[in-house]
C-alpha cells in the first residue's frame, strides 16, 4: 500500500469517526434525526470518490464507502439495509439496498470500495445521483436487519 493510499484510508477512517460522532448530536445541532429502532443499531457511512463509468453496453456510478459501528453497539456478523442519499434538506432522492457480510466492530471503520449501480439515463433519481456532488448530499445508512457476532439478530422497521 502506498503512502498516499495509507493517508487516504486514514482520512476516511477519521471522517467516518467524525460523522459517527455527528450522528449522536441532537437534531438542532445538525445531526439527522434517528429513525425509530434503527437508533439502537447506529451505523454511520462515509461515501467518497463518486465516479461515472461509461461502458460499451452499460454505464455505472461507483463510489467508495466506509462503515463505522457506534461505540455502544454490539459487534455484528452481517448487516442488511439501505444507503440513503438525500438533498441538503434531508429529502431522500436515491436509496441503494446493501448487504454487508463482513463483521463490524464498534468504532472500527470498515472500508468497502467500489459500491455502485447500473446507471439508467431515463430515471430521475439516477440523473440526480450523476449530477449532484457528494458535498451537496446528506448520506446515511439505515439498517433493516442485523446478525450480531453472538448469534442473536434484530429487525428494524
Amino acid at each position: 500500500m502506498s503512502s498516499m493510499e495509507e493517508r487516504l484510508a486514514d482520512v476516511e477512517r477519521r471522517l467516518a469517526l467524525l460523522e459517527a460522532r455527528d450522528r449522536e448530536l441532537p437534531a438542532s445541532q445538525g445531526a439527522l434525526p434517528a429513525r425509530g429502532a434503527a437508533e439502537e443499531q447506529a451505523v454511520s457511512v462515509s461515501v467518497s470518490n463518486k465516479r461515472y463509468d461509461h461502458g460499451d453496453y452499460e454505464d455505472h456510478i461507483w463510489f467508495d464507502c466506509v462503515y463505522t459501528l457506534s461505540q455502544d453497539s454490539k459487534p455484528t456478523r452481517a448487516l442488511k439495509g439501505a444507503i440513503e442519499f438525500m438533498d441538503l434538506f434531508g429529502e431522500v432522492k436515491f436509496r441503494l439496498q446493501l448487504t454487508v457480510n463482513d463483521p463490524l466492530s464498534p468504532g472500527r471503520p470498515l472500508a468497502n470500495p467500489g459500491i455502485g449501480f447500473t446507471f439508467n439515463q431515463f430515471m430521475p433519481e439516477h440523473q440526480w445521483m450523476l449530477s449532484t456532488d457528494l458535498s451537496d448530499m446528506q448520506i446515511r445508512l439505515v439498517a433493516s436487519n442485523v446478525i450480531y457476532s453472538d448469534g442473536t439478530s434484530a429487525t428494524f422497521s
